[in-house]
C-alpha cells in the first residue's frame, strides 16, 4: 500500500472556501492519508495569540479525512496543521503535515515534530469590505507636486522658501544639501503646482487615468510636504485653496477622482504645532509647557529630547491616541479629513499606517464614510497587510472597517525578482498565490498596485535600463489584481536611483513615445473590458514562462504569456502543472490554443471578450 498524506489548500477539495473566510463561516478541511492502519487524525486550529484546539476528523472514505468548523473566535488570523497517528507492522508513529518549508500555502510538507511544523494561515474577516466601483476600476496617477510642472504663465515659482534654492533648469538632477549629521540644511524646488496639474489634465486623460494620487499638498518647510506645517492650508508654492478647489472641479469633469496623502503619525519640527524654529506666532508644544498643543507630543526630556518619526528630529511624533489629536485629525466637524474631504475628495493614502493604531484607522475611516459617499481609504503598508505585526501588535487593517486595501508593495518585489531573475517564475506564482489566499477576496481588489514611488528606485532604472522589461513590468502592473498606479514619469522612461534622484522634474518634451505608446495600450485594455477590473486570478509557470489568466468566463477572459529570458521560449499547453481548481489546461485546450511562442524578453496576450472573437496581440 502506498504511504501518502497530501493536503493543498489552494483546492477547494481539501479546503472549502478558498482563502480567507468571513467570522463564523463554515470552513470544510480534508486530508488526504493512505496508510495500513489510521488510528485518528486531528485538525490543530489555533487562534492568533489564543487558545489551541484539537478537533478530530472522520473518515469518509477513499483514505479521506473531514471535519467542518465555524471561525466563532472572531476576527483575525488562525493557523492550523494536521496530527495524524499511523499504525504500520506493528509500530505507531505521530505525523503532523503543515504549510511548506516556505510557508507560501498551496502542497504542505509531512512533520515528524510538532515543534518543527510551519502552520498554514487563515485570515478571518468581518465583512466584505468593497472599496467604490471608480477606485476598483480606475487607472491612478502618483504625482509628487513639485516635480510635475509649473503651471504659471511666466514660468515663475510661486512664493519660494525662505532659506531655499531653486533649480535652474527643469533637467537638473535633484540633490540634498546636507550638513554633517545627515540633515537637510537647505531644501531645493523646481517649482511645480497644483495649477499645473489642472493644465496637465487634458494630458493625463488622453493616457487614460482616472484617479490622481498627490503627494502632501499642505504647507510645509520641505520639497516632500511629509513635515506638515499646517493641516489646514494649501503650501503656497502649491497654490491656495481656491485653486484646490478648481482641481477638484476640473479633475471630476475630466472622469478623475482626486486622493491625498494623509500624515497624520507625525508633524514638522517647523510647524504651528511644534514650532522649534518661531515660525508661527502661536506658541508650540516645544516653546513652552502650557501651550496648547503640549499633549500633542511626547517629550523625553523637554524641550530637546522628544519622539520623532524613526528619529529623524525634523518629524516630531504626534501623539494620535490623544483624544484632542483625534479631534483635530478626524473627529470634530472642521477636522482635517472631514474639512478637506467636503471639497470633494475620492479619498486618502494614508501615510505609515503602521504606527497609527486600529483604533485611529478606524476612526478615520468612519469620518471619511459620514462625510463624503463612495470614498477610499488606502494604506501605507510594505509587507503582507494581512499578517503584518507592527510594534509588536499584530494588525487588523483589511478585515473591515478600516483599509480598503494597501501600498502593494509585495507584488512590486515579486515582479522586480521576476524580472531581476533572482526568483524563478515557479516562484514567483507561488507568492501572488500566497498573498491572493491571505487577503479577503474584497481587499485583494482593492489593493494599490506600484512598480514604484517615491520611495523607491525609478523601475527604468531598477531593471538596467532595460526597455524590454520595463515594458513586462508595465503589463504586470495592468494585468494583476489591484489597482494600478503609475508613478509620474514612469510611463515615458523616466529614470533615477533611490531618493532624491526618484524625485526627478517630469521630462516634458523629453518623453519616450514608445513606452508611453505600451502604457497607453495597457490602460485602453483594462479600461475595455472586464477580466482586468474583476476577472478571478490564475497564474502558472514554465520554465522561464509565467503565465496569468484573468477569468470571468469561458468567454470572457485575458491570458498574458510572459516570458523572462532573452531566449525564444515555447509553452507546451499539455506540460501545464495544474495546481488549482481551475482546469488552466482544459480552458487552453477549448480555445484551441495547443502552444505558444514567445520572443525573448517578450509578451503575448490573448483576450476575448462576450461575443468575440479571441484576439492575440504581441506586445
Amino acid at each position: 500500500m502506498t504511504e501518502t498524506i497530501y493536503y493543498n489548500s489552494w483546492l477547494t477539495e481539501h479546503k472549502k472556501p478558498f482563502g480567507a473566510v468571513r467570522v463564523n463561516e463554515k470552513v470544510t478541511f480534508t486530508i488526504t492519508c493512505e496508510w495500513p492502519v489510521v488510528e485518528s487524525v486531528y485538525l490543530i486550529v489555533q487562534k492568533d495569540f489564543g487558545d489551541t484546539f484539537e478537533i478530530e476528523m472522520h473518515s469518509k472514505g477513499d483514505s479521506h479525512y473531514q471535519v467542518t468548523i465555524s471561525l466563532t473566535e472572531g476576527q483575525g488570523l488562525y493557523y492550523y496543521f494536521f496530527k495524524l497517528t499511523l499504525h504500520k507492522e506493528k509500530q505507531t508513529k505521530t505525523l503532523y503535515y503543515g504549510n511548506n518549508q516556505q510557508s507560501k500555502g498551496g502542497a504542505g510538507h509531512i512533520y515528524e515534530a510538532e515543534n518543527q511544523v510551519k502552520p498554514y494561515q487563515l485570515t478571518s474577516y468581518l465583512y466584505d469590505d468593497a472599496s467604490p466601483n471608480w477606485y476598483r476600476e480606475g487607472v491612478a496617477y502618483h504625482i509628487f507636486v513639485d516635480r510635475f510642472y509649473n503651471g504659471n504663465e511666466d514660468g515663475k515659482v510661486m512664493n519660494p522658501k525662505k532659506n531655499s534654492f531653486l533649480y535652474a533648469n527643469q533637467d537638473d538632477l535633484p540633490m540634498y544639501i546636507k550638513n554633517e549629521k545627515g540633515e537637510v540644511v537647505r531644501w531645493e524646488f523646481y517649482g511645480g503646482n497644483l495649477k499645473g496639474i489642472i493644465q496637465k489634465l487634458p494630458y493625463l486623460k488622453t493616457l487614460g487615468i482616472t484617479i490622481l494620487y498627490l503627494s502632501p499638498i499642505f504647507e510645509a518647510r520641505s520639497n516632500h510636504k511629509y513635515d506638515t506645517g499646517d493641516f489646514m492650508k494649501i503650501d503656497p508654492m502649491f497654490g491656495d485653496e481656491k485653486i484646490m478647489k478648481e482641481l477638484i472641479k476640473e479633475a471630476r469633469q475630466a472622469g478623475m477622482h482626486i486622493v491625498l496623502d494623509g500624515v497624520f503619525n507625525h508633524s514638522g519640527a517647523d510647524s504651528r504645532y511644534f514650532n522649534l524654529f518661531g515660525t508661527y506666532n502661536e506658541v508650540g508644544a516645544y516653546q513652552s509647557k502650557k501651550s496648547v498643543y503640549s499633549d500633542w507630543y511626547t517629550f523625553k526630556n523637554f524641550p530637546e529630547d522628544y519622539e520623532s518619526w524613526w528619529g529623524v528630529k525634523d518629524l516630531p511624533k504626534l501623539n494620535t491616541e490623544n483624544p484632542e489629536v483625534q479631534s483635530f485629525i478626524y473627529k470634530e466637524k472642521n477636522s482635517v479629513i472631514r474639512k478637506w474631504s467636503k471639497l470633494g475628495l475620492g479619498g486618502w493614502r494614508l501615510d505609515v499606517a503602521d504606527e497609527l493604531s486600529d483604533d485611529v484607522l478606524k476612526g478615520i475611516r468612519s469620518a471619511l464614510q459620514e462625510t463624503i459617499q463612495d470614498t477610499v481609504l488606502i494604506g501605507e503598508v510594505w509587507e503582507d497587510a494581512s499578517n503584518k505585526i507592527a510594534y509588536e501588535k499584530r494588525r487588523h487593517y483589511i478585515e473591515g472597517g478600516m483599509l480598503h486595501g494597501a501600498m502593494n508593495y509585495p507584488f512590486r518585489e515579486i515582479i522586480l525578482g521576476l524580472l531581476r531573475k533572482s526568483i524563478k517564475p515557479q516562484e514567483a506564482a507561488e507568492k501572488w498565490m500566497n498573498l491572493k489566499e491571505n487577503y479577503p477576496s474584497e481587499a485583494f481588489k482593492s489593493n494599490f498596485n506600484n512598480i514604484g514611488t517615491h520611495d523607491t528606485e525609478r523601475i527604468l532604472t531598477a531593471l538596467n535600463q532595460n526597455v524590454a522589461k520595463l515594458k513586462q513590468a508595465l503589463l504586470l502592473l495592468f494585468v494583476l489584481p489591484g489597482v494600478p498606479s503609475l508613478y509620474y514619469g514612469d510611463e515615458v522612461g523616466l529614470e533615477g536611483k533611490a531618493d532624491p534622484d526618484n524625485r526627478r522634474m517630469y521630462p516634458w518634451g523629453k518623453e519616450n513615445k514608445e513606452i508611453q505608446f505600451v502604457v497607453k495600450k495597457m490602460i485602453a485594455l483594462r479600461k475595455n473590458g472586464n477580466s482586468l477590473k474583476d476577472g478571478d486570478f490564475y497564474v502558472f509557470s514554465q520554465d522561464e514562462l509565467v503565465g496569468i489568466i484573468r477569468w470571468i468566463s469561458m468567454e470572457e477572459f485575458v491570458v498574458v504569456l510572459l516570458n523572462t529570458s532573452n531566449k525564444k521560449n515555447r509553452l507546451e499547453i499539455s506540460a501545464i502543472l495544474e495546481q488549482y481548481d481551475f482546469d488552466i489546461v482544459s480552458f487552453l485546450n477549448k480555445h484551441q490554443i495547443n502552444h505558444i511562442q514567445v520572443e525573448g524578453n517578450g509578451i503575448v496576450l490573448l483576450k476575448k471578450e462576450q461575443n468575440q472573437e479571441m484576439t492575440i496581440l504581441t506586445i
